[in-house]
């Protein structure tokens, strides 16, 4: 080996040694673990007792849902109405539970035809609900509907009996208009100036001066004075149920025993006989149906009844009952006929008297500190209408008092409470 040999191995013994290095080649890294994709999840059936109870539905948050119209802040006017309402707050929400059961058949009613849901509470406008009878070309029922207009919605108008006063047949026909209406002019805050004022006048003066520019608050076209109060006043109450805290007013619960039915009778029989079926005095039964202008009527198609008495209804026949003596227009409708500049009253207005002059023989039986609130049934008076008034069911009354029926008879003391 040559000295240019030596000189030269020391550099080439470590650049071989690192291509051999490099050459090898490098161990795998060991295989992650194939995960399969998790399988889809198949319907899992719960056992029922894991589930919790349904809520009961509140009716008033239904109600707001269904509402079309500008809120309280479409015009002042809304508000200012809105507080006159009020004004007196525990009144408000007595008058209101008073008429609940109205309420609640309206707004159903308004949803079966796509009817926006302030249009429920129309009848506190026209009427406050209360059956108005008609005299000679005067509007009647809880609608106000004018006799022509009845005629064209295909209502009876006769001297005994008068659909304009039949709650079931009157709102259905008021709804079915409203929906044509509203088809008609696209507006829910013209459907009811068109109520009020009459589609055919308001159609030309939409021709004359254009319809609404904006849809915010009230709509900017041509109308009378009390038309445009109309409107504001039905905004006005849908505005207390949108936000009742506002107006320091709580709207009452909707109770199951005073939800409205319609009653199929099979057999034509007399309001006498139809009021002891269903354990209803005769003056509650013709407040469910007012079409029937005196007590001798007969009954051959339905009957409209709070859910307990049309459960006692259903139950069937009982023992057959004379008619009560009664001239061809009975005393109520006599009494409820208003004097020349004077408002008609009704026998939802008697009920509110009655209501008074108990609740204030309960506030004197309290403050003696009694040990048990009792209530003398009087005439007229039946289980339902006592409960409704003292704001109990009739399963309470009957369970405090260990009644088997609901008939009750005057004279009778019934207790409000449970025994001590």
């Amino acid at each position: 080996m040559n000295a240019f040999t030596r000189r030269l191995l020391p550099t080439l013994i470590p650049m071989l040694l690192t291509a051999c290095a490099a050459g090898m080649p490098k161990p795998l890294p060991h295989p992650l673990p194939v995960v399969a994709p998790p399988a889809p999840v198949e319907d899992v059936t719960v056992s029922p007792k894991m589930m919790r109870p349904a809520q009961q539905a509140d009716f008033w948050s239904g109600m707001r849902d269904s509402f079309a119209m500008p809120g309280c802040e479409a015009d002042p006017q809304v508000l200012a109405w809105a507080r006159t309402y009020t004004k007196m707050p525990n009144r408000f929400e007595q008058q209101v539970n008073e008429v609940l059961p109205l309420i609640v058949y309206a707004h159903k009613a308004a949803m079966k035809h796509s009817v926006a849901g302030e249009f429920a509470l129309l009848p506190w406008v026209e009427s406050q609900y209360r059956h108005v009878p008609g005299q000679k070309n005067r509007p009647a029922g809880m609608w106000q509907i004018m006799p022509q207009t009845a005629r064209t919605l295909g209502l009876r108008v006769e001297k005994n009996y008068d659909e304009r006063l039949d709650i079931t047949k009157s709102t259905e026909s008021v709804m079915n208009m409203m929906r044509r209406y509203y088809d008609d002019l696209g507006d829910w805050r013209l459907v009811d100036v068109a109520y009020n004022a009459g589609e055919f006048g308001l159609k030309k003066t939409i021709d004359r001066h254009g319809g609404p520019s904006d849809d915010d608050g009230l709509p900017d076209v041509p109308m009378k004075a009390n038309t445009k109060e109309h409107l504001v006043k039905l905004m006005a109450i849908a505005c207390i149920v949108r936000d009742p805290g506002r107006f320091n007013v709580s709207l009452p619960r909707q109770d199951g025993d005073d939800a409205l039915q319609v009653v199929k009778v099979s057999t034509p029989q007399s309001l006498a006989q139809a009021a002891k079926q269903s354990g209803l005095s005769m003056n509650d039964l013709r407040g469910f149906n007012p079409a029937f202008r005196t007590t001798s009527g007969t009954v051959s198609a339905s009957l409209l009844l709070p859910k307990s008495a049309a459960d006692q209804y259903k139950l069937g026949p009982v023992d057959p009952v004379a008619d009560p003596a009664d001239p061809i227009v009975d005393e109520l409708t006599t009494a409820q006929a208003p004097a020349k500049g004077k408002k008609a009253r009704t026998s939802k207005d008697t009920a509110v008297a009655k209501a008074k002059t108990t609740s204030r023989s309960k506030s004197k039986s309290a403050a003696a500190d009694e040990p048990l609130v009792v209530h003398k049934v009087n005439n007229g008076e039946s289980l339902w209408s006592i409960a409704r008034r003292h704001q109990v069911s009739v399963e309470q009354l009957m369970k405090w008092n260990d009644l088997q029926t609901q008939a009750v008879k005057p004279g009778q003391v019934l207790k409000l409470t449970a025994s001590r």
